[in-house]
């Protein structure tokens, strides 16, 4: 069973739309059904944080795993006597 809804828009978003549709052949109504599908149903962990710290949070989980036995001491060590040529 289908509902209607109505959604307000700039004029220029939906003329965009509707150039979008006539292309890919299909209706305005289809492109939204079809993204709001694709969404994950899951909210954000911490709704509540400042939007810069769940940006931060959101790049942070880009960044690849480091292994169990990494230690900051051991690679600043590495870093310093690197830098300062000292071994």
């Amino acid at each position: 069973m289908t509902s209607k809804l109505t959604l307000s828009m700039d004029a220029a978003v939906i003329a965009k739309a509707r150039r979008i549709s006539k292309y890919r052949k299909t209706s305005v109504s289809a492109m939204v059904a079809n993204f709001i599908s694709a969404l994950n149903d899951i909210e954000p962990p911490m709704p509540d944080l400042p939007p810069i710290t769940r940006r931060v949070l959101e790049m942070g989980a880009a960044l690849p795993v480091t292994p169990k036995d990494w230690d900051y001491h051991d690679e600043l060590t590495d870093g310093m006597g690197e830098k300062y040529g000292v071994k």
